[in-house]
Order: C-alpha cells, then structure tokens, then sequence
C-alpha cells in the first residue's frame, strides 16, 4: 500500500479494535439492548442528513430498499442483540478474536450457497477455525465457567449473522451507495432493538450516565458508526479487498492490549492458543484467495 492509503488503513484499524473496549465501559452501565439503540440513533441522527442531502436514497427502488432493509435486521438488529448482550460475560478481547473469524463463516456460507467453489485449502482453513473456536470454548469452560460460555456462544452467533447477511448482499456491492446502505440498514435495525430494549432493560436513565459511559456511546455511534465506515467505503474503492480484510486480524492484538491496558483484562492460554488458530485459519483463506470481497469488522462488527 501506498504511504497515504497506509495511514488511512492504520486509523480506520484503530478505531474497529477500539470498538470492543468501548461496548465493555458502556456495558457497565447500561443494558446490551439500549446500548445498541442508543448507538443506532444517534448514528442515524447524523448519517440521515447527509444522505438526503446527497441524495443518494433516490437512487434506490423500493424492492432494493426492502431487501437492504431485511439484511440491516440481520447485520445489525440481531448481530447487536447478541454481540452486547454476549460481550457482558467476557472479555473485550475475546470478543475481537471471535469477530475476526467472520471470513471464515462467510466462505462456509459462500460454499453452501454456491457462491464459492469448495477447494482442498478452504476445507484447511475452515477445519482450522473450528479447531481454535472448539479450544476457546473449552478454555473457557474451565476457567471463567458457564457465563462465559454463554458469552463466547452468542458472539459467535452475532458473526454468524454478520457473515449470512455479507453473503445475502455480496450482490449488491456497488449498486447502492455505501452511505445510504448503511442509513437503511441502521434505520431497519433501531425499531426492533428499541422495543427489545423497553420489554427487557426497562426506559433508560441517561442523566445517570457517567462522563465515561457517556463518552463510549458517542464513541461507538460517531467513531465507529459513522467514521469507519466511511473510511472502509473509502479504502475499499482504493486497495484491495482481501487487505481490507486483513484489518480484522490485526484489530485481535491491539483489541486484546487495550483491554489488558484499560480494564485489566486477562485471556487464558488456552484462548490464546484458540486465537492463535483462528487468526492462522483468517490469513491462510484471504492470502490464498485474492477474490473474496466479505468485510470482516463491518458491523460490527462492532
């Protein structure tokens, strides 16, 4: 890569892998489901100005608009729902390590659906990534115990959703401007996640909300919502997308530092083994298939 698109590519990393740090300091204060509608909100209170202003969503027929929107309830109305709600029980690191896998989910997918061609090196690289989630799990049976283990089970369940939905609308790269995709997709996702919230975290308290927990809202809503996405929008028209993709493996390390460095956290050595294959398992399916075009730290992804 060239200098510029490097530095480009070195914040818009930085800013994914901080993500997780910020939904465990928002999480010890607010409930997972408000957190995810409160993120979506105010994402969308800045998002919605500039695509009408742009006027990128008059490019877009309403059979496009409701297939988009059916994807935004996947991608981030379900994924938020499970990747709060998990994140409570584990650490902001482990939540980075199990989101990296996604590629691999979406070239299974991608199999099944017949959108790839089953090949020796993917059935590796997959057979792998199961190897390292199954020593994830079972590090963490033994030393965190059944919580956790409900955690790590519904974070995998969120990157399963985000890989199903990337598979669903790999067609539509392109054919919709980023921008309004994103607007769409929010806008589809926030009235479920409201109401999930309301049935079971009651009405949220913002004025009791501290200066931090504040701060990791604004955090997620602004700098991941909103400026990473632009960012990975802008990097992909530049680079390829199998680089792109490698930025969900290099968010592992400085997500796992940071909550070391912030909150203490500590990983098992059995996750990091687990880790350690996953991450293998990532490198080994992008370096070896220049054609795949799924981002990983999408919706996040966080």
């Amino acid at each position: 890569m060239r200098p510029p698109l490097l530095v480009v590519w070195w914040i818009a990393c930085l800013l994914w892998s901080s993500t997780f740090l910020a939904i465990r300091v928002g999480l010890a204060e607010i409930h997972p489901f408000t957190l995810a509608w409160t993120r979506l909100v105010i994402a969308l209170a800045i998002l919605t100005p500039i695509v009408v202003g742009r006027r990128d969503i008059q490019s877009v027929g309403l059979i496009d608009v409701r297939r988009v929107a059916a994807a935004g309830l996947l991608l981030l109305g379900v994924n938020y729902s499970l990747l709060f709600w998990g994140a409570q029980f584990i650490p902001s690191g482990l939540v980075a390590i199990l989101q990296s896998g996604t590629p691999l989910l979406a070239l299974a997918i991608a199999c099944a659906a017949g959108q790839e061609r089953v090949t020796a090196r993917k059935l590796f690289t997959f057979t792998l990534g199961v190897v390292g989630v199954t020593l994830i799990f079972g590090s963490e049976v033994l030393t965190s115990g059944r919580a956790a283990l409900t955690g790590v089970a519904a974070v995998l369940g969120s990157s399963v959703c985000v890989a199903s939905a990337y598979v669903w609308m790999k067609s539509y790269r392109g054919r919709i401007p980023p921008l309004a995709m994103t607007t769409i997709q929010s806008g589809a996702a926030v009235v479920p996640l409201l109401c999930l919230a309301l049935l079971t975290d009651g009405v949220p308290a913002p004025a009791r909300w501290s200066v931090a927990t504040w701060a990791a809202v604004m955090y997620l809503a602004v700098a991941a919502s909103v400026v990473a996405f632009w960012l990975n929008y802008w990097l992909l028209a530049r680079m390829d997308a199998s680089a792109m993709l490698m930025m969900g493996v290099a968010e592992v390390p400085i997500a796992v530092l940071l909550g070391a460095a912030i909150l203490g956290e500590r990983l098992p050595a059995g996750t990091f083994v687990g880790g350690a294959c996953v991450l293998v398992a990532v490198v080994t399916g992008l370096v070896g298939d220049r054609t795949v075009t799924l981002k990983s730290s999408s919706a996040r992804q966080g």
